[in-house]
């Protein structure tokens, strides 16, 4: 946890991590500059599994970050706001969830979205699977940060946060990790995301996608497809079908004409390793083509070319005809 300027919400997210119910945990807080000794004294004093690192001077959250993981003693690294709320049950859940799967290397989770007086205002969703994670990618970031563990293994084998992305250093993160590992999202929300307006992400809204183009830019560009959602309110109603939500009839023919050139692209550049990851691919792809068949914003024929080119390369021969069988359920 980094800790800057803000301290309103510290005590809750610090006792968020103290009333786990699984113990065998130390937090390490970075005193990102604030020259307070007293209040991060007494916080220290609170448990014996809290260590406090101090900055002398505010380095920004990417280079507090990497240097609070640098101290950290486990393999397994979990990440909180210090305006953020962990439920009991989270440490515990990505643990063993990282642990019963060697392969996932990045674990996070839905959250519940409070406001400054912690009252909740819904579930914010993320996309499960390592392929649902990798598509969404290609659009918007498909993790949420303060719901975010992952191995410090693969965290150094990435070059860590990157100190020179002031604000959205997790996003980066996330794009440098996935070539070195599987990642999933749980559906349980775990984290309560608090919409502060002394936060980080609000305080810095403004022009806010324009700082990840850079990520979209590379991942489409290695699909051979050019990246075009540079319209932030194009962009924005493609991320909203992306994330299962809806689009204006008149709007549809234009955002899945931009979205099945790159679904085609994504699961023909995809290699699958196991039944598991194709089953996932597959799925994906049923489902994205089954809602845009369900819609008719676009020709039959056209989402139907859409779905034997995406597997016309596919080391499973009967993956076309399973895939039909899915689309049907939408028809």
């Amino acid at each position: 946890m980094t800790v800057y300027n803000d301290f309103r919400f510290l005590d809750e997210a610090v006792e968020s991590i103290l009333r786990q119910d699984f113990a065998d945990i130390e937090l390490v807080l970075v005193d990102d500059g604030n020259h307070n000794d007293e209040l991060f004294g007494t916080i220290a004093r609170r448990d014996a599994r809290i260590r406090v690192v101090s900055n002398s001077t505010n380095l920004g959250t990417a280079v507090a970050a990497n240097r609070g993981i640098d101290v950290a003693r486990s393999d397994i690294i979990v990440r909180l706001d210090a305006d953020d709320v962990a439920e009991p049950t989270r440490v515990g859940r990505l643990v063993k969830t990282l642990n019963d799967d060697p392969s996932l290397g990045l674990v996070g989770s839905t959250v519940t979205c409070i406001n400054e007086a912690g009252e909740p205002l819904g579930v914010w969703p993320a996309p499960e699977s390592d392929a649902e994670i990798r598509w969404t990618l290609l659009f918007y970031n498909p993790f949420h940060h303060s719901a975010a563990a992952y191995r410090k293994s693969v965290f150094e084998r990435a070059g860590r946060y990157r100190p020179s992305e002031l604000i959205s250093q997790d996003h980066y993160l996330w794009f440098d990790m996935l070539p070195f590992c599987k990642a999933r999202n749980l559906q349980q929300p775990l984290t309560r995301y608090r919409l502060n307006h002394q936060g980080l992400a609000l305080t810095n809204i403004t022009n806010a996608r324009s700082r990840t183009h850079a990520i979209r830019e590379v991942l489409w560009r290695k699909l051979g497809i050019e990246y075009c959602l540079y319209d932030d309110e194009f962009a924005f109603g493609v991320n909203n079908w992306v994330k299962g939500g809806a689009l204006p009839p008149e709007k549809r023919a234009a955002a899945y004409r931009v979205i099945l050139p790159a679904l085609r692209a994504f699961v023909r550049s995809s290699a699958p390793r196991n039944q598991q990851d194709f089953d996932e691919l597959r799925w994906l792809a049923a489902v994205s083509i089954g809602r845009m068949l369900r819609d008719r914003p676009v020709t039959s024929s056209e989402l139907f070319e859409t779905l034997a080119g995406c597997w016309t390369v596919s080391p499973v021969r009967t993956a076309r005809s399973s895939v039909r069988q899915l689309i049907n359920r939408w028809l």
